[in-house]
């Protein structure tokens, strides 16, 4: 199985164990997208090697599972970026968005994909009409919204926001990997970063 397949099947367990319709829409859509890898390209991203030493650390088994994948993921900086989020912020947030309308894979109601918020990055507070659950990988970061108190969380965790819920996620000494899913109305130009 190519290490991409074994990657989306692996992120569909994490989505439908999150008991919601968003999850097990963005289950559904990694699965179907799994169906369709065949011999994928490889991609060169100057993104690449920062996301790869994050997943150095061995504290959940997709870790091996995303470095195994890297070299067939487009890693970028936040795909927001486009006039939504600073440069240099972006820069700070290697992504991808592996299936969705931006994604390696198309679907038109879900994005799914990972992301890295490195160290010492406040990002935030933002909002957007989407529903939205990270799930950790390694690291970790505080969490805040406007409905509760700021919380650290770390690999393991679960994190969702509800559609237009102001949000932010901030980084000490730690990054955060994460995969992440946005369901519902999932257009970039509902966001809002404040």
């Amino acid at each position: 199985m190519h290490p991409l397949t074994k990657l989306f099947v692996a992120l569909a367990d994490v989505f439908s164990v999150e008991k919601r319709d968003g999850g097990n829409h963005a289950a559904k859509a990694l699965i179907e997208a799994s169906r369709l890898i065949d011999t994928p390209k490889k991609f060169k991203s100057s993104f690449a090697k920062e996301v790869n030493a994050s997943l150095m650390i061995r504290e959940h088994p997709l870790n091996s599972l995303v470095l195994k994948a890297s070299p067939f993921i487009n890693w970028g900086g936040s795909d927001l970026r486009e006039g939504r989020i600073p440069e240099d912020l972006a820069n700070k947030m290697p992504m991808c968005e592996l299936v969705g309308p931006d994604g390696l894979y198309f679907n038109e109601t879900v994005r799914v994909g990972l992301w890295l918020q490195t160290k010492g990055v406040v990002y935030g507070p933002r909002k957007h009409a989407a529903e939205e659950t990270f799930y950790i990988i390694n690291g970790e970061a505080e969490w805040w919204t406007e409905l509760k108190k700021t919380r650290l969380k770390g690999s393991g965790s679960y994190v969702f926001h509800s559609s237009n819920i102001q949000h932010k996620s901030i980084t000490s000494d730690k990054h955060v990997f994460t995969a992440w899913r946005w369901s519902g109305d999932i257009g970039f130009d509902k966001y809002v970063l404040y």
